[in-house]
């Protein structure tokens, strides 16, 4: 048994926490730039919202919806809401006001808690919702609710709140990738039980500054980068924005040392690290390349040379206080995690989904093979159902983490929950106690012969090339044939394809581009089996359209 078994919901984990680390400070807003709160006057406002939330009779409904960007009082209102024996509603402050509406009509909530940005909006949807605005100067502010003495406080929650493990501590909308977003119910047990397995699984304390990028609403943020530091004490300092720029700027500013990211934030990251080492003077160039090869082979004989040998690039590229990167929500390409690794950061794949609270499994700072998303948490159960000749099936999970199912759907809650398995729909293998995923099980192409082909893969490798951005791939019918052809919608990267070709990026035309981009693709064909070869392609020169949390929308792309 471990301290985590002991606790009963969130916010007694929390309460733990505040206790032993009352004066660190635990909350800062504006990238360090805004108010910070400590422990002791988070507790203390936790306790004091939570009491108010009673007295006032709107926790009544339980369920209680949270529309906000990145910010303090989004952690103290979250805390407070479940304090108080209510479930939070995070809502993605991305989304449109027709999809906000109807997340709020589809969970019947009466009371949201927002930032000053949604109150007119909030203030116009019929059926009377009570906005507590998340502003103090605004005459829907939170702090009016905030209830009296410590007495009264202790006296009304004491009295009033009846909470265990089994209670629903947060109803989370899902993103949508592939169609309507479902309501994913998730236990205080649940999240107390995938905290257990992070926290033996990685080395965080109470001296670590964690960078908050991420949306909260999504699962992965408020897992790994808000409850993950507040049970150890650890200061969260709010970023001003996804600007690389300024989040390199938080960075130093507050010698942050962990950060929680999806791929294409740490893509960007490392395209601006190898474009300024590609600036660089021949000599130099070469002494880098040097310098990579030796720590590269130290990293895989278990050394860790580059922490020292690159301490000045890593501090050139403003990220000299960084320890920890942890990266989810999508595949990245290994060479990228290599890369990361072989210059001196723990840069850590993960994987989980919003029904596993979301965590299943990580690579771990002594144990990293790249391409894999690492071992499964201790405290996690992972085999692979009705596996191929190649030991691929689809990934099925158990413990306590997993989700009782979604509300008000119980059709797809009987889809994913069997026997106390939850069916995953990702596509993977367990080689040397790593779990590999290959794809998803919606994606998979089936070639005339009967072949799998895993969209992913060949992604993966159309996004190696330096002339190609972004890639989706998927399949289509072969008019008057079995089988599905290989397709793929590339959006090119012009201002390398302008470098390379000499050509000015405002003289570019689409022809010129297309044969660039074809060259790429038969290259990439001729190193991979004929069956899984990209039969034809599009271009697209705007982005592909992504969820708030840089999820390509595939749907879309069929």
């Amino acid at each position: 048994m471990t301290v985590m078994d002991s606790f009963q919901t969130i916010p007694d984990a929390f309460f733990d926490s505040a206790r032993r680390n009352a004066r660190r400070i635990a909350l800062v807003a504006e990238g360090g730039q805004g108010k910070q709160y400590t422990y002791h006057e988070t507790a203390e406002l936790v306790s004091r919202l939570a009491a108010g939330l009673l007295n006032t009779g709107l926790i009544a409904d339980k369920d209680i919806g949270l529309l906000s960007e990145n910010r303090p009082e989004w952690a103290i209102s979250y805390l407070a809401i479940q304090a108080a024996g209510g479930t939070v509603v995070p809502i993605d402050a991305n989304l449109s006001e027709k999809e906000i509406g109807y997340i709020i009509g589809h969970a019947r909530l009466r009371v949201v808690f927002a930032s000053g940005k949604f109150e007119d909006f909030l203030n116009s949807l019929p059926g009377n919702i009570k906005v507590v605005s998340l502003e103090e100067s605004s005459p829907q502010s939170w702090q009016h609710l905030l209830a009296g003495d410590d007495s009264t406080v202790k006296r009304t929650l004491s009295h009033t709140v009846t909470v265990n493990r089994g209670n629903v501590a947060v109803l989370i909308y899902t993103s949508g990738t592939t169609g309507a977003p479902k309501a994913v119910e998730l236990t205080h047990g649940n999240l107390l039980s995938n905290l257990k397995g992070i926290t033996v699984s990685l080395p965080f304390d109470e001296s670590d500054t964690f960078l908050s990028v991420l949306p909260l609403h999504h699962t992965f943020e408020a897992t790994c980068g808000f409850l993950t530091p507040i049970i150890y004490g650890a200061k969260i300092v709010y970023a001003r924005s996804l600007k690389s720029k300024e989040i390199l700027e938080d960075i130093g500013n507050n010698s942050v040392t962990v950060m929680c990211g999806v791929p294409l934030l740490y893509e960007k990251m490392y395209l601006a690290i190898r474009q300024k080492l590609d600036s660089l003077p021949l000599m130099k160039k070469m002494l880098f390349k040097t310098m990579f090869t030796a720590s590269a082979l130290s990293w895989a004989a278990g050394g860790k040379l580059g922490k020292s040998i690159f301490k000045g690039l890593r501090e050139k590229a403003g990220l000299g206080t960084i320890r920890m990167f942890v990266s989810g929500g999508a595949a990245i390409p290994p060479v990228i995690a290599r890369f990361y690794n072989v210059i001196g950061f723990d840069f850590m794949q993960g994987y989980g989904m919003t029904e596993a609270s979301p965590v299943i499994s990580v690579n771990r700072p002594g144990n990293i093979k790249f391409g894999s998303v690492g071992p499964p948490l201790e405290n996690v159960e992972v085999r692979i159902d009705n596996p191929d000749e190649n030991g691929i099936g689809e990934i099925v999970v158990k413990g306590g983490n997993v989700s009782p199912g979604y509300r008000d759907n119980k059709e797809a809650t009987r889809e994913i929950l069997r026997d106390g398995w939850l069916y995953t729909g990702d596509l993977g293998c367990l080689k040397e106690g790593h779990l590999w995923i290959t794809g998803r099980r919606k994606n998979l192409i089936v070639s005339a012969g009967g072949k799998n082909i895993y969209p992913e893969e060949l992604e993966e490798k159309l996004t190696e090339s330096p002339a190609i951005l972004e890639a989706v791939v998927f399949g289509r019918r072969k008019d008057t044939k079995q089988g599905e052809e290989v397709w793929a919608l590339i959006v090119p990267d012009l201002e390398y394809i302008s470098e390379s070709t000499g050509t000015p990026l405002e003289q570019l035309v689409m022809k010129e581009v297309s044969e660039v981009v074809k060259k790429e693709v038969a290259e990439i064909n001729g190193h991979i089996a004929p069956y899984k070869r990209i039969g034809n392609f599009d271009i697209q020169l705007e982005e592909l359209e992504k969820t708030s949390t840089k999820k390509i929308k595939r749907f879309l792309y069929k």
